[in-house]
């Protein structure tokens, strides 16, 4: 088992600490560490990977740092969880297949659940085009 990991250990201060716009990434962020805690790997071994993953994806024209950032991240878990045996590529893909279709068969406003992958839509996401042309009035 590796030692407790503190914010400076992986570029944070206790002041700043980790910044996250959704709370997908807050959860990524705690599975790696605790999966690093638990010894599935070292550190500098997810940092390794993590740094290729940045190198040979950097970010688009159009994410935000924390959109590339947590895309980077997501990918250098899926990475490192195949190199050490701790999920097939075919149950990574799966999972994301899942959560996919979660996300199609889940309302808008609500938020996306895994249970939701095998419900049928709440609505269609295929929008009829209006048949009708809408009068827009002029301000008075």
């Amino acid at each position: 088992m590796t030692p407790d990991l503190d914010l400076a250990q992986v570029g944070l201060s206790k002041e700043e600490g980790p910044s996250f716009d959704e709370p997908w990434q807050a959860q990524a962020f705690s599975i790696v560490v605790q999966l690093s805690k638990v010894g599935a790997f070292t550190w500098k071994e997810w940092v390794d990977v993590f740094s290729t993953e940045i190198r040979e994806h950097p970010a688009g024209s159009r994410e935000s740092t924390n959109t590339a950032y947590y895309r980077q991240w997501m990918a250098a878990l899926e990475t490192i969880v195949a190199q050490r045996g701790l999920a097939t590529s075919e149950d990574v893909e799966t999972r994301k297949e899942m959560w996919r279709q979660a996300y199609i068969h889940t309302p808008h406003g609500e938020p996306v659940r895994l249970q939701n992958a095998c419900c049928a839509p709440a609505h269609s996401h295929e929008h009829v085009a209006m048949r009708t042309p809408i009068t827009i009035s002029p301000a008075r």
